[in-house]
């Protein structure tokens, strides 16, 4: 059954919320915040599989891939943004063994577009360990957003995410 408590569904917590904690701290400063996001990275990572696959979010823009990939990608994406997908609040954060749900609400934005949404992520677990990953958004904004970042892209959604980077 789901739980709140379920060791998985507290790494999740932490995953959102402490990242959610260490962008939203007004007594950091750039340096500290940056240094901070960082090792949170390192701690979030140590519990993902090398194998790990992604599914974005997304129609035109959505794809399944790896940890490579993955990499690219969030970089694709600050790229994109001014705020890339900055976690707000989430009203559940419930795991097993095996599977993982994370209900929030999302910020994105660039410039003087602000997307906020409510979204979800699910997780797949093998032996605590993070193997699979799909964020849940409405997929046409998904795209509208992506893809008015860079308007005279016209490829396949691979190429867009790892674009540049």
């Amino acid at each position: 059954m789901l739980t709140e408590t379920h060791p998985n569904a507290q790494w999740l917590s932490d995953v959102y919320r402490g990242g959610a904690a260490i962008a939203s701290d007004p007594n950091l400063d750039e340096d500290e915040r940056e240094r901070r996001q960082k090792e949170h990275a390192q701690v979030i990572m140590s519990r993902m599989s090398p194998n790990m696959i992604i599914h974005t979010g997304g129609v035109r823009l959505t794809v399944t891939a790896g940890m490579d990939f993955l990499t690219k990608y969030h970089k694709r994406r600050a790229m994109l943004s001014d705020v890339n997908v900055q976690p707000l609040g989430f009203d559940q954060i419930l795991a097993d063994d095996y599977y993982g749900i994370v209900h929030g609400t999302f910020r994105t934005a660039r410039g003087d577009v602000v997307w906020t949404r409510v979204g979800m992520g699910a997780w797949r677990f093998e032996d605590g360990i993070a193997v699979e990953h799909w964020e849940l958004s409405n997929g046409p904004k998904w795209d509208e957003f992506f893809l008015a970042g860079d308007p005279d892209f016209n490829g396949s959604a691979l190429e867009f995410w790892t674009r540049g980077v």
